[in-house]
């Protein structure tokens, strides 16, 4: 029995090819090629865009691909933070904050799936921003191992900014999912 193929199907295609990409990502990274490990970053980040903008442009969206797809963000960045703390590159107090925001946020939309409905989740504006800094101030790290300066500098800053980013986002969801099952069980009730 052969296994059909079809065009729709290249999104999440894509996307998985994101998350085997991790695999070399942090192999490259354990043995200090940070110039490969970038280069294989860049090809992720291109990759996302891609899928998204096939899916959006073909109406190629599936419910598998809206699962995927922040998986494979996720999965690259937790990779990258881990890598990175364990490298001593970057502060276990940054890599904590950072997965607990995602374990946090996770854990609530548990709850609110389980006593109120099955939530219909967009990232609101602070994750989005969050999700970017996350983005740079890795690679910014991983740069300033190949040039110092001005990487050192900026990873430095963002770090702090990721730091605040994740906390707001945290406490944005929570705030906004709890306001949200208040109103839905209230009215149920």
């Amino acid at each position: 029995m052969a296994i059909k193929f079809k065009l729709s199907y290249i999104p999440n295609a894509i996307c998985i090819f994101r998350i085997i990409l991790v695999i070399p990502i942090v192999v490259y990274l354990a043995n200090e090629k940070y110039f490969y490990s970038l280069l294989l970053i860049a090809l992720a980040g291109i990759s996302d865009y891609f899928d998204g903008f096939l899916a959006r442009k073909n109406n190629w969206r599936s419910e598998l691909g809206a699962t995927l797809d922040p998986i494979a963000d996720k999965f690259l960045l937790i990779s990258l933070f881990i890598s990175l703390y364990i490298m001593q590159l970057i502060p276990y107090w940054l890599t904590a904050v950072v997965i607990m925001r995602d374990v946090m946020i996770g854990f609530g939309l548990f709850l609110y799936n389980y006593f109120v409905e099955k939530p219909k989740s967009r990232p609101t504006f602070i994750s989005k921003l969050n999700t970017f800094l996350q983005i740079f101030f890795l690679l910014f790290v991983i740069a300033s191992q190949i040039i110092m300066q001005p990487f050192q500098i900026l990873a430095l800053i963002l770090g702090a900014i990721v730091f605040v980013t994740s906390v707001l986002s945290c406490l944005d969801y929570w705030i906004t999912w709890s306001i949200k099952a208040k109103n839905i069980l209230t009215q149920s009730g």
